[in-house]
This record gives C-alpha cells, structure tokens and sequence, in this order.
C-alpha cells in the first residue's frame, strides 16, 4: 500500500473516533485469532462506518478477506523459487521488498521520495517519478540486458501503471516476470481514482481487465494477497507495441470503468488461491506457454 507498511497495533495512529474504532479493531482481531470470520468482518466493518480514515480498520478488514500470505511473503518465496539476478522496482517507499534479495543481485530502484534509511550497496537508486526516469535513462543499458524480475507499486492510478508496464516490457526477456500490487480493490471508496482515504489501492485494479481484453497473449493470474492483491504477468514481449501505440485510446477506453463493472471477482481478475503450491504450478505453466 501507498504510504507504507502499516503497523497493525491498533493503539497507534489515533483520529477523531480512536476510542471506539480502536475497540471495534481490537475486537475484530480477537475475532479473526480465534478463526470467528464472520463476527471479524462486522467489527472491521462497523470501524470503517465509523472513520474511513482509522488505518487499522481497513487493514484489518483487508486481514480478514484476504487470508494467507501477504504480499512481501510471497515475493520472498517467489525469490528464493526463481533466483533473479536482475530486478526493477518503480516505488521502493522505505525498501521493505528490495531487502528481501541477496546482495549478488543487480538492483534499480525508481522513487522520486524514497524512505530508506541506508540504500545497499547492490541498489542503484533513482530518486525521480518513473516517467522522468525511463525519459532519461535506458533501463536496458543500465542493467546491461532485461531483468528477470520486476514490481510495480508505484502511483496508484490506471494510467500510470500502465505507462509503467509499457516501459517495462520493452526490454522484458521471454521469461521475465512483472508483478503489479494494489490491483485487487477491497471496497469502493479505497479504489476510487481520486484519493479518499488513508488506506488506497486506486484504480490499479483497472489494469488487469485492459492487459486481459488488449493483449491476450499475456498470460495473467492476480493472488488475492494482503493487503490489496498481486498480480503476476508472464509472457511478455518486447518487441508488442500494441499498448504504446494506441495509449490515448485505451486510457480513454478503461479509465471511466467503475467499481460497479466489476463482475464474478475470480474470472473478472484471474485469480488463483493464495496458497504457494497453486501459485507455484500457475506461475510454472504459464512460464512454459512462454518456452512453446
């Protein structure tokens, strides 16, 4: 999530209502532990009615619909399967994914206000918006060939993640794997383009639907992961310019979309269950269409 990893202590970040959210959290949490789903979800439910703005309601909230690893598990797992060597990620806030890599490996870091305290030596950190950076730099050049592995997490609107994405494929290698966070929407009002509350995925989610209808050569599967999904896209080709080329007119096409065009969740966004044997066998044969 934008603004950083937040800490789900529910006696810090007070507001206007912290009394009586911060008891309906703590109680919500109480439920989740001992595995009452249902009493959980009302009590986050009934926080989030009360402020939008206490953080920990709709974090908890997102504990509770999203079960399972969280998204910084999973890459850990994902790094460890696939051993890169070369990874590009657009939004490093404070870091927490890139000090999940091994020093050996070849790091470019996009952020135009990054939060880390002490960048590793393997990281090439470029404090600018992403659109500045691939204007003036060759991402290719810099990493001397493609990357192996790629995260995009950086401002939460449709049109920039996919600027992002089409930047990214044009020197992605056949195998090369781009992972988009923040593309599963947890409600209406967090998933809005314009920002309304702490807790906001924006209209990322948008970018599945379009990668699905405008390249069905990708091949595409979103874990619904805490805290707001993770979408891994495989199959890539840098020679397509199908998205470059016609931009205006899919920004134009998918940008109006609402949360209400959303249908059945698990075809809409291509879900695969959160549980690492699945991910694994999704992400092997989608990986092996690639190879045909």
């Amino acid at each position: 999530m934008q603004n950083g990893k937040i800490k789900t202590d529910c006696k810090a970040d007070k507001s206007s209502c912290a009394e009586p959210c911060e008891a309906l959290c703590a109680a919500g949490y109480n439920s989740l532990h001992a595995g009452d789903l249902s009493s959980a979800i009302d009590f986050f439910e009934r926080a989030v009615a009360l402020d939008a703005d206490y953080i920990h309601s709709y974090m908890g909230l997102a504990k509770v619909r999203l079960p399972g690893d969280g998204y910084i598990e999973i890459i850990k797992k994902l790094i460890a399967l696939q051993k890169p060597e070369k990874y590009v990620e657009i939004g490093v806030e404070k870091g927490a994914v890139l000090r999940l890599f091994d020093s050996s490996v070849q790091i470019v870091g996009i952020d135009p206000e990054p939060k880390i305290d002490a960048v590793p030596a393997n990281v090439t950190l470029h404090k600018s918006l992403s659109d500045d950076f691939f204007a003036a730099h060759d991402l290719e050049l810099l990493l001397d060939g493609s990357f192996d592995l790629a995260f995009i997490d950086g401002l939460h609107v449709f049109e920039q993640v996919l600027r992002d994405f089409i930047n990214l494929e044009k020197i992605a290698a056949s195998d090369s794997i781009i992972m988009i966070h923040d593309c599963l929407p947890l409600d209406r009002r967090t998933s809005e383009r314009q920002r309304k509350t702490i807790f906001w995925s924006g209209d990322v989610w948008k970018i599945i639907p379009c990668l699905k209808q405008e390249r069905p050569d990708l091949s595409i599967f979103t874990v619904p992961t805490y805290p707001a999904g993770l979408c891994f896209v495989t199959g890539l080709d840098c020679h397509s310019r199908l998205l470059k080329n016609n931009y205006d007119a899919i920004v134009e096409q998918y940008s109006p979309l609402d949360y209400s065009d959303i249908q059945e969740r698990e075809t809409y966004f291509s879900m695969t269950a959160n549980d690492w044997p699945t991910i694994t066998r999704t992400l092997s044969d989608n990986l092996a269409r690639t190879r045909l």
